[in-house]
């Protein structure tokens, strides 16, 4: 019976786990899970006689590309599939091992569970391997036709076509065809009344707001090259450009109610332009109303806005496929022509010696695409225009964003001075005052900018999700480098939460050290010692997370442990005593911030503890690092180590024939009436008048007193001297000064001595 009683308890919690969990749900969800691996396994062949059947005659781009999303999808439903049935088998595993070996004295319901677990476990690893199969066949599907869509995108990169200059002799000659798709069309009522009514509407209020904008600022002429403050830049811009803003809008809803879409785009760009061409001017003039560099910004800023417009609504179908090409061909002859202005105009600068020493290089990148373009290559042109124009947009944007980001920092940092920033003043925060988490949310900003400009630059050189599918696997799945494997995702994970915990810390550190634990009755000593175990503890939480989160197998640290070892008795043996020494001091807190001590020739404030050495500043405020061994091997004298008290011994000497009892009253009220001097208190003596004897010209005695914080004790001996010397000299005691009797020999005394005698 007592056999019995351990295999019936652990068949009764076999059986609650077995219970407790959702049998018919997971049942159906194997059932689902069945019906699509079969679907897919099916789905994948047709999948792969497909692409079989491209050598001969290859589609088109589009269903590449839905080839290969479909894959993708496939293929990460599969991935799920091995993680959940991956998880389920080792669940299995492990209840497996918990019911032991298969005894045949087992008891029927214990071999009963075995057998359902071991069903379960052969279908589990059943399930596992068809996902992991149909994983592999949806990635080659996947590589496969990637590289099929390399091969052909090659070829339509190098594929050439009629230059521009035969384009533009057969246009001269024949004139253009008339193969365009749709044709432009104007309606003028009600368009035309409608942009009147607007017109009327938003003119009058453009003029109130620029003759605003003109007694607001005090916007006058005067010199264009003259720094100005920003918001009268802007000013003087919006002022001239606020009616033309409102007709051109008035302008733009007419064409588009009246179905000219095309010249609506066109000016709709040119609405953006004006109303972004003020800020450009402030961030390429830098605070002047007009530069060389502001005019080639603004007309590059302009075409670019009315080429996206013209391409979002599809302006090409209304053009003859020859005119398009020429008009095409002049487009990237004006942008590249305006591209080569600015970059002279800013090669000019002093400031912008970098660019000055890229120009060649990037004029050549500038001229690369249209050059492309002009001499047939349509398709790279095209390639190369969007991708070059696009990253230098997207490196002057992020640029921009960043550099405005840094300013706005800088603007809500505290400053020392008392005038305080204005966006510091309209928030509400004094002098002084650091602004919570400021820090963390620039750095965060600052890694979404990056990765925004990432996916900036996949789009501009027209990179879709399924080119990006290969990256993605080598990111997520890792490549081996001999013995070892490396996951990228983990290792950028595990870094980025070892930076995320070590800013933590930081701003942990600072919470607690100047707002948390200062309402508390803990002395500062006590505080910083919580701050920097805290610090401490969480510093290392994140070494171990990101070990885990990099994948490090934690059984190989006795290895890293031996390596330290001998590391150690090489040549470590001083830093891991001072570590562990700075441990000791930290907890025992023999030595705390703010303590008066003496370490051998030192003597000074302590200032800091950390792990390795204690910051001691000395009088003349010098920072002596002191490593935290000699603190605990060597002697150490703490004045201030159980509490503030500090003895004080003034030295008085009197002149002979002075009352020695009177003496000693006067030194006795001059000492208690000092306020820092202790009088009652049990925990010292009292103020002690000492007659230490009689010198060799002054009656000595001595003032010992204790005061109630010791790093007074050098202004307090000087005040007790201050009022000794008032008290004598109203009594009429002498301080005497040393007396001393002199014998000078005569000059016959000095002859006698020599053995002449006077005649």
């Amino acid at each position: 019976m007592r056999r019995c009683i351990p295999q019936l308890m652990l068949l009764a919690a076999v059986m609650c786990v077995a219970a407790s969990s959702p049998a018919a749900d997971v049942r159906d969800d194997d059932k689902a899970t069945e019906r699509w691996s079969s679907e897919a396994v099916e789905r994948v062949k047709a999948l792969s006689g497909m692409i079989q059947g491209w050598q001969q005659a290859a589609p088109d781009d589009k269903s590449m590309l839905a080839v290969q999303d479909e894959a993708g999808t496939i293929r990460d439903r599969a991935e799920k599939c091995v993680t959940d049935f991956g998880s389920r088998l080792q669940s299995v595993k492990e209840r497996l091992g918990a019911l032991g070996d298969a005894p045949s004295t087992a008891a029927g319901d214990i071999r009963e569970v075995r057998q359902k677990f071991e069903a379960e476990q052969k279908a589990a690893e059943g399930q596992l391997a068809v996902c992991r199969l149909l994983s592999i066949g949806a990635r080659d599907i996947r590589d496969g036709v990637a590289q099929q869509r390399r091969d052909m995108l090659s070829r339509q990169l190098l594929n050439r076509e009629r230059p521009i200059w035969t384009a533009f002799s057969e246009a001269v000659v024949n004139g253009f065809s008339g193969d365009r798709q749709r044709t432009l069309s104007f309606e003028p009522w009600p368009a035309v009344g409608i942009g009147l009514v607007l017109l009327v509407v938003l003119l009058p209020i453009a003029l109130m707001l620029s003759a605003t904008l003109r007694s607001r600022f005090d916007v006058t002429p005067g010199d264009d090259a003259a720094r100005l403050p920003n918001s009268a830049v802007l000013a003087r811009m919006y002022s001239l450009r606020v009616p033309v803003i409102a007709g051109t809008l008035a302008l733009i809803v007419t064409l588009h109610v009246a179905g000219a879409v095309p010249p609506a785009a066109i000016l709709g760009a040119l609405l953006v332009s004006a109303a972004v061409a003020p800020l450009i001017q402030i961030l390429v003039c830098q605070g002047m109303q007009r530069c060389a560099e502001g005019l080639p910004a603004r007309l590059l800023m302009f075409l670019v806005l009315a080429a996206s417009a013209l391409y979002l609504t599809k302006a090409e179908a209304y053009v003859p496929s020859d005119a398009l090409q020429l008009l095409r061909a002049g487009y990237l002859l004006l942008v590249a022509t305006v591209a080569l202005w600015l970059l002279l105009r800013l090669s000019r600068r002093e400031e912008l010696a970098v660019v000055r020493s890229l120009r060649l290089p990037v004029a050549f990148g500038l001229l690369a695409g249209p050059v492309a373009d002009w001499i047939g290559y349509r398709n790279l042109g095209q390639l190369l225009t969007l991708g070059i124009y696009g990253t230098a947009a997207g490196a002057f944007l992020t640029w921009l964003f960043m550099s405005s980001l840094g300013q706005v920092v800088n603007q809500l940092r505290p400053s020392d001075t008392e005038s305080q920033s204005p966006l510091r003043q309209w928030l509400g925060y004094g002098q002084g005052e650091a602004v919570p988490g400021i820090g963390i949310v620039a750095w965060l900003l600052r890694v979404l900018t990056l990765v925004g400009l990432g996916y900036w630059l996949l789009f501009s050189w027209q990179v879709s999700d399924s080119d990006t599918a290969t990256l993605r696997d080598v990111l997520h799945e890792g490549f081996t480098v001999g013995a070892v494997h490396i996951v990228p995702s983990k290792l950028f994970l595990a870094a980025l939460s070892f930076f995320l915990l070590v800013a933590l810390a930081r701003w942990l550190r600072h919470q607690l050290g100047e707002r948390w634990l200062t309402r508390t009755t803990l002395d500062s000593g006590a505080r910083q010692s919580i701050v920097s175990l805290t610090s401490y503890a969480i510093v290392g939480v994140a070494i171990m997370l990101a070990l885990s989160m990099a994948g490090l197998d934690f059984q190989n640290l006795a290895i890293v442990a031996g390596a330290l070892s001998v590391g150690i008795g090489f040549g470590l043996q001083n830093i891991v005593n001072n570590f562990v020494s700075g441990l000791i001091l930290l907890f025992e807190r023999p030595v705390r911030p703010g303590d008066w001590v003496v370490v051998g020739g030192t003597e000074g404030y302590v200032r800091r503890v950390s792990i390795r050495y204690t910051l001691i500043q000395t009088f003349d405020r010098a920072d002596v690092l002191v490593p935290n061994s000699e603190l605990i091997s060597n002697q150490v004298t703490n004045l201030t180590l159980s509490d503030t008290f500090g003895r004080v011994i003034v030295p008085v000497g009197v002149a002979y024939g002075t009352d020695t009892r009177k003496v000693r009253d006067i030194l006795n009220k001059v000492v208690r009436e000092h306020p820092l001097v202790v009088t009652h208190d049990a925990r010292v003596n009292p103020p002690r008048i000492l007659f230490m004897g009689f010198g060799d010209s002054s009656l000595d005695f001595e003032a010992r007193f204790f005061i109630r914080d010791v790093d007074y004790k050098l202004s307090v001996r000087s005040d007790i001297l201050y009022a000794i010397d008032d008290a004598f000299r109203e009594a009429g005691i002498e301080i005497p000064f040393p007396q001393r009797v002199v014998h000078m020999a005569s000059a016959d005394s000095d002859a006698t001595h020599d053995g002449d005698t006077p005649a």
